[in-house]
Order: C-alpha cells, then sequence, then structure tokens
C-alpha cells in the first residue's frame, strides 16, 4: 500500500466514467490523499514525470497504474493535467 493510493482510486474512478482528461490543482490532490505534497512537488518538474520502470518514484505509480501520465504541468498555478494513456 503507497500513500498515493487515493490519488490512484481517484484517478481509476475518472477512467471508470470516461475522462481522459483530468486536470487537477495540487490543493485539489492534496485533498484527495489528504496530506500536503512535497515542497519538490511545487520546485521540480521532475517530480511529475512519467519514468517507466525501476526508476520510478512512488508517487508516478500512482497515475501510471491508473493508466494516466502527467501534462502540462504548471510550477506557478500549481496546477496539473492527467491524460489517460
Amino acid at each position: 500500500m503507497s500513500k498515493y493510493d487515493p490519488l490512484y482510486n481517484f484517478l481509476c474512478a475518472e477512467a471508470s466514467k470516461g475522462a481522459h482528461n483530468v486536470p487537477l490543482s495540487f490543493e485539489q490532490m492534496e485533498v484527495i490523499l489528504g496530506f500536503f505534497l512535497p515542497d519538490t512537488a511545487s520546485r521540480r518538474s521532475q517530480w511529475w514525470g512519467n519514468e517507466r520502470g525501476s526508476s520510478r518514484h512512488v508517487q508516478q505509480n500512482a497515475w501510471i497504474n491508473a493508466g494516466y501520465e502527467t501534462r502540462n504541468v504548471d510550477l506557478q498555478k500549481k496546477t496539473v493535467e492527467f491524460i489517460s494513456t
């Protein structure tokens, strides 16, 4: 179990409704997760990467395993889009 499972569950629910594009603010993600995102999420676009394989980070498992990738990460506006793959 991962602390990012609530995001995984949310995105799976969106996918089951046919959502191909799920835009979220960082604040909305924090509500879904039940905790604050780490500072690196607001400072480094790499945190939002879509790596495959063993180099993938725990947060990336949530969206990739749910069938999404991140796009249009805006660190100033604190928004991200999840696009179905």
